[in-house]
């Protein structure tokens, strides 16, 4: 639970942010592009400890996507899977270790993936998985049969979304699939995430 302090909506810059929801609810735009000057994503690029922090909340955030991921869907049918904005390695690690014969490519930001090979070794398949570093909206590794992309879409706008799903296909070869790993969006005030959510907003009151 420490470690899940860390998402984003927990961090003193997130929380600055929101003070300027009336912003955005008035333009349209981004309120911490708007008080920071850059995106969330470049702010925590320069900053290792924000980087660290954010890093582990995300490690432990997937661990309860992993078994689920796994019983949802049949990876034993591909070759290799490309784990694309795949942070440390987690949810790639256990794709591969409950699949022996698989190959897998981690893909995310240098910063990111920086101690990547320490989870994949820890988990027994870093002579199965390799690390490369780029940004998705200009090319990702070529090669792999089935991509996944968890909890990365629901980051970015039409926009940016459709050319980070373009990068993909121009990877991908005529038979290889895409992979979506997202919540649910549930009813308000009911399970986790949402009231988690709720209680951000109310508390962000515009005035």
């Amino acid at each position: 639970m420490r470690a899940l302090q860390g998402v984003q909506p927990g961090r003193p810059y997130a929380w600055q942010a929101w003070g300027h929801l009336e912003h955005s609810v008035r333009t349209g735009e981004n309120a911490f592009r708007h008080l920071n000057g850059q995106s969330v994503w470049e702010y925590r690029s320069t900053r290792s400890d924000e980087n660290a922090i954010f890093n582990r909340a995300m490690t432990a955030n997937s661990r309860g996507a992993i078994e689920a991921t796994i019983a949802a869907y049949d990876f034993s049918r591909f070759r290799h899977v490309a784990d694309i904005g795949g942070g440390q390695g987690q949810l790639l690690a256990g794709i591969l270790a409950a699949n022996k014969s698989l190959r897998g490519t981690l893909f995310d930001q240098p910063h990111v993936v920086v101690k990547a090979a320490e989870v994949l070794k820890r988990h027994g398949v870093a002579d199965r998985c390799e690390v490369v570093d780029g940004s998705f909206f200009e090319t990702i590794p070529e090669g792999a049969d089935a991509y996944v992309m968890r909890a990365v879409i629901h980051d970015w706008d039409d926009e940016e979304a459709i050319s980070i799903l373009k990068t993909c296909r121009r990877a991908m070869t005529a038979d290889a699939r895409l992979l979506l790993v997202e919540r649910v969006v549930e009813p308000p005030n009911e399970g986790l995430i949402s009231k988690f959510s709720d209680s951000i907003c109310s508390s962000c009151s515009v005035r």
